[in-house]
This record gives C-alpha cells, sequence and structure tokens, in this order.
C-alpha cells in the first residue's frame, strides 16, 4: 500500500470529493425521507392559513404531516405524508381545520369509499376550507343590494353624529383599547407559555380520565351503600326515640316512690358525717387493743397469760425438781 505523499493529488481529490458527495446526499436522504410512511397530495382552492410541518389528523389522532405547499396555476397542492397503516379510499376527504386561537391549524383526513385513492391525491371536489373570502363578498353583495341607500346614509350620517358629540368619551375609550392591546402584544410570550400549561393541563387530565372514572364509579358505590341503609338507620332512630320516650315515661311514673327514697338516703349520708368523728375515734382505740390481742394469740390458738403463784418459792422449785419432802 503506498504512503499518501506517494499517491497522486489529482485522483486523491477527487476520491475524497466523490466520498463527501454520497456522504452528503446519504445524509439529505435520510433527513427527508420518511419511514413507515406514505406520500399523499391534496387539491385546495386556497392554503386557509395551513403550512408546512402542521399535523394531518385522522378521526382526531395525529397520524402524519404536511411536507409542503405549492401553488399550480389558481389550486394550491399540498403535499403530505401518513403512516403507513392508514389506507385511504376512493371517497377520502380533507379539510383544513383551525387548531388553536393563535392561528395554527391541521389537515383532517377522512379516509371512506371503497377501494384505493386514484392517483394517492385528493381532488378539489372532496377538499374544503375554513373560509373563502370570494364566496363571503359573493353572498354579502346580494344583502348590500337590498338596504335603502337614504336609509343607510342617514343611519351613518345619525352615528357620525353621535360620535361627535361624544368624542370625548369615545376617544378614552379608544387610547384604553389599544394600551390593553399593546399591554397584549407585549405579553404575548407569557400568553403562550399560559395556554401552553393550559394545554398540558387538559393533557394531564384526559391521561387521568380514567382514574376519575374509577373515583366516580367508587363514590357511586358509597352512595348506593348509604342509601340501601337508610331505610336501616331510620328505623334505628325511630326505635332510639321510642326508647328515650318510655325511659321518660318510666321515671315520671316512679317520680313520687323515688323521691322518698332519694331522701331517707340523703338523711343516711348526713347522719354518718355526723358520726364521723366518733367513727374515726373508735378506729383509733380499737387499733392498740386489736394489736395487743393478736400479740397475745401470736403463738397459735391460744392465748398466753401469766399470773404470780401462790405458793413459796422453795415449793416451787422442789416441785419443779420432783424432790419435795
Amino acid at each position: 500500500m503506498k504512503p499518501m505523499n506517494a499517491r497522486d493529488p489529482f485522483k486523491t481529490g477527487l476520491v475524497a470529493i466523490v466520498i463527501m458527495g454520497v456522504i452528503g446526499a446519504a445524509v439529505l436522504y435520510f433527513s427527508v425521507a420518511s419511514f413507515g410512511t406514505k406520500s399523499y397530495t391534496a387539491v385546495l382552492e386556497h392554503t386557509g392559513g395551513l403550512r408546512s410541518g402542521e399535523d394531518v389528523q385522522v378521526h382526531g389522532v395525529s397520524k402524519g404531516e404536511v411536507t409542503g405547499i405549492e401553488l399550480e396555476d389558481d389550486r394550491v397542492i399540498v403535499s403530505f405524508v401518513l403512516d403507513s397503516d392508514i389506507d385511504l379510499g376512493s371517497r377520502t376527504e380533507a379539510t383544513v381545520k383551525v387548531a388553536t386561537l393563535l392561528g395554527t391549524h391541521y389537515l383532517e383526513v377522512d379516509p371512506s369509499g371503497a377501494g384505493a385513492l386514484a392517483d394517492d391525491t385528493i381532488p378539489i371536489e372532496r377538499t374544503s376550507v375554513p373560509y373563502n373570502l370570494q364566496d363571503v363578498l359573493e353572498s354579502g353583495a346580494g344583502a348590500l343590494d337590498e338596504l335603502d341607500p337614504e336609509l343607510l346614509a342617514e343611519a351613518l350620517t345619525q352615528v357620525a353624529g353621535t360620535l361627535g358629540a361624544t368624542k370625548d368619551e369615545v376617544r378614552p375609550a379608544l387610547e384604553g383599547v389599544a394600551r390593553l392591546s399593546a399591554i397584549i402584544a407585549a405579553r404575548s410570550d407569557q400568553t403562550g407559555e399560559l395556554l401552553t400549561a393550559a394545554r398540558s393541563v387538559t393533557d394531564q387530565l384526559a391521561a387521568s380520565s380514567g382514574d376519575i372514572i374509577a373515583m366516580m364509579k367508587q363514590t357511586n358505590l358509597v352512595i348506593t351503600e348509604v342509601t340501601s341503609r337508610r331505610q336501616a338507620i331510620h328505623r334505628l332512630l325511630v326505635e332510639t326515640t321510642e326508647l328515650s320516650q318510655a325511659l321518660r315515661a318510666i321515671v315520671e311514673s316512679t317520680q313520687g316512690k323515688l323521691a322518698p327514697g332519694l331522701r331517707d338516703l340523703n338523711d343516711v349520708i348526713t347522719f354518718l358525717n355526723q358520726q364521723d368523728d366518733q367513727l374515726q375515734h373508735v378506729l383509733e382505740v380499737m387499733a392498740p387493743a386489736v394489736r395487743y390481742v393478736a400479740n397475745a394469740s401470736g403463738n397459735g390458738p391460744w392465748v398466753d397469760l401469766f399470773t404470780e403463784s401462790a405458793l413459796p418459792a422453795d415449793d416451787v422449785g422442789c416441785r419443779m425438781r420432783g424432790d419435795c419432802q
């Protein structure tokens, strides 16, 4: 293998240019190629605000993207791609719709009809746009012809006179509107962030719809159980009320008999309170006597007594020795 400095510079440069061209072509192809998708076209009267890069939806689900918009004669050719698993029938229709209040749009494709879409193109007869300025002007021309020009002129004169008389009030109102529009324009980024946050909240709610429905079902079960127990709770309350009424009747019927007993019991308690000092003194006197009796009978079931002997001491001694004469 020859070293690089020994090779022909012209051939080396030519080979390098060819390799770079092949790499560039491959990069360009992979950047624009759509894998797993199929390309289609739709013929529109005008774009209706549709732009390249916006979504293509099928039954409300994003399944593709607008890849190009071209003007051909007096019509607009819209190129778009769809997932290869979407089959467009012979009666497929396309409609440009507004996606958000900020002016974004999307192309709604309705696959219908048997067979396949001819030439992979949706003709202008089966496409529609949000509005057509020419149609609006033509529909309004007939209404303008029916207006009475004299009455219209008089009405405009009255409006002009009213505005002229209230110019001091109208001017601050217009200035307020202008300031409001300026604030909205200055905070367009914050408005966009707010709408994005609102979109994330709606997406979160949509993603959690299953959990919310399950929670509502559980709540419904609780309400059903409470309703089913309503009769039992009502019956319990009725019986409790009847029991309280019966107890009240018993107390009222025995009130005359209970009153003397309560009075006698009160007298006994009063008497015991009055004799409390004497009872306390009895307990204090009885304590030593009981202690002495316990000490005397502590050697068994008898009481030890001590008495002086009537015999002389010698007699007692000899009797104890057993040698008395």
